[in-house]
Order: C-alpha cells, then sequence, then structure tokens
C-alpha cells in the first residue's frame, strides 16, 4: 500500500467542488447509489452543521445523535532532520436514539498521520493507511457488550469493519456521483453491506443523506443509523 502525496488533495476536491456545482444545478448533488437500492430504500436528509459540530444534534429521519461530546484535538509533530512526523487524533462520543428504540452509545476516535518534507512543506504525505485504523469505535446497544467500527485508508479509499449482534458488515468509501460516470477522488461516502448486499448507505455530499435497506427490522437499522452518524463526523480526517 503506497503513501499518498497530499498536495495533489487540493486538486481533487476542487475537481469535487466543480462537479458538485455541476451535478446540483438543477438538484444538489448527491452519492451514486447502487443499482436496484433507491428502489426500496427509506431515505432521510441529515440536519445539523456540515461540517458536523457538536453545538447542535444531527438527526435524520426519526434518529437524533444527543449528548455529543468532543475531546480537545491532539496534535504533535516529531522534527526528524528537513522533515516532520505528525499526528493527529480527536476523541467524540453520541448517544444515538429513536422512539420505541433502545438508544446506542458511541465513543470513537480518528486520527491521522502524516510525513511532511521538504524546507516549504511542499510534499507531504498520508501514512494513516500505515498506523491503523483512522477511525476507531465502540457502540454498545441495549446494554449488551460494546463492538467495534474501525475504518482504515485504502490508496484513495477506505475500508473496514463493524461488528452487531446481527454479525458482521463491511463498510467501504463510495466515490460515485448520481447521474454521472465520473468518480471523485475524495469520497463522497461510505457502503455498509453484509456480505455482497448493501444495508445502509451513508452520503457526505452537501448537508447529507442516509439510506437504508427498507427491510431492515427497526433494532438493526437505530444500530446502522448509529454507525452512519459516526461516519457523518468524518469530515476533516476524510479530506486529508
Amino acid at each position: 500500500m503506497q503513501p499518498t502525496e497530499s498536495r495533489s488533495v487540493p486538486r481533487a476536491r476542487a475537481l469535487t467542488v466543480l462537479l458538485s456545482i455541476v451535478l446540483g444545478a438543477c438538484v444538489p448533488a448527491q452519492m451514486r447509489l447502487p443499482d436496484g437500492f433507491a428502489a426500496q430504500a427509506d431515505s432521510y436528509e441529515v440536519s445539523g452543521h456540515s461540517p458536523r459540530r457538536f453545538n447542535e444534534p444531527v438527526r435524520f429521519g426519526p434518529y437524533s445523535a444527543l449528548e455529543m461530546r468532543e475531546g480537545s484535538t491532539f496534535a504533535w509533530a516529531v522534527p526528524l532532520g528537513a522533515a516532520d512526523l505528525g499526528r493527529r487524533a480527536r476523541p467524540f462520543a453520541f448517544t444515538l436514539v429513536a422512539r420505541e428504540q433502545a438508544p446506542v452509545e458511541v465513543q470513537c476516535r480518528a486520527r491521522t498521520w502524516t510525513f511532511a518534507g521538504d524546507s516549504d512543506r511542499s510534499v507531504e504525505l498520508d501514512l494513516t493507511a500505515l498506523a491503523g485504523p483512522m477511525l476507531a469505535c465502540g457502540l454498545r446497544f441495549d446494554d449488551g457488550a460494546a463492538l467495534p467500527l474501525e475504518l482504515a485508508r485504502d490508496g484513495t479509499g477506505f475500508h473496514g469493519r463493524l461488528a452487531s449482534p446481527w454479525g458482521e458488515y463491511t463498510l467501504r468509501s463510495v466515490h460515485g456521483f448520481a447521474g454521472s460516470s465520473i468518480a471523485a477522488s475524495v469520497p463522497n461516502g461510505f457502503e455498509v453491506a453484509r456480505g455482497q448486499r448493501p444495508v445502509a448507505l451513508v452520503d457526505r455530499l452537501n448537508a447529507g443523506r442516509v439510506h437504508f435497506d427498507g427491510g431492515l427490522p427497526a433494532d438493526e437499522r437505530v444500530y446502522l443509523a448509529a454507525a452512519a452518524a459516526a461516519l457523518l463526523m468524518l469530515d476533516e480526517e476524510v479530506q486529508l
């Protein structure tokens, strides 16, 4: 797995913004959903700040991320000759609630690693993929044991896993735009799948949207809603 030069990120981000403007000339740009998924999905627009901050709860449909707490961002850099090795970590926590459902308590830590070289810092490498998960969370549902959510960098994308009382799901980043064959370098969102079947999708574009498989039981859906809320918090880390 090769580190990616972050000096290409401003160009990728500018392209993503341009595509969002072009695609959003008539309607806001949205993440591309898998074929056939939208026809049987329950979809909710996200309210709350984007980038998400903790002075306003994140809500979508019947789900609210309350009791939100964000720890101080801890960053340091170690000089290595003409270069710096840097680390940035940010803890956050919340409780996902929905009417007539048990709450889901979520505690997460997001972290990134960078290596900056040259005296003018014109070259910076993202080393997060070499240092373990970028996002590590524990989800506790209905007084059960805390179960892990992990998300790691994979080239320009992300992959990971989510454990649950119903088994394990896989996570992957999605880079496509709805109605376009163009892919974005910066992920537009995330897919949560059981085997090869997507069960939830998290759209990061604009204010955001969350989509669930319409056949999911209510308790499984509230658990996936908690995972979706955690993924929606990753604005800063995903843009690196």
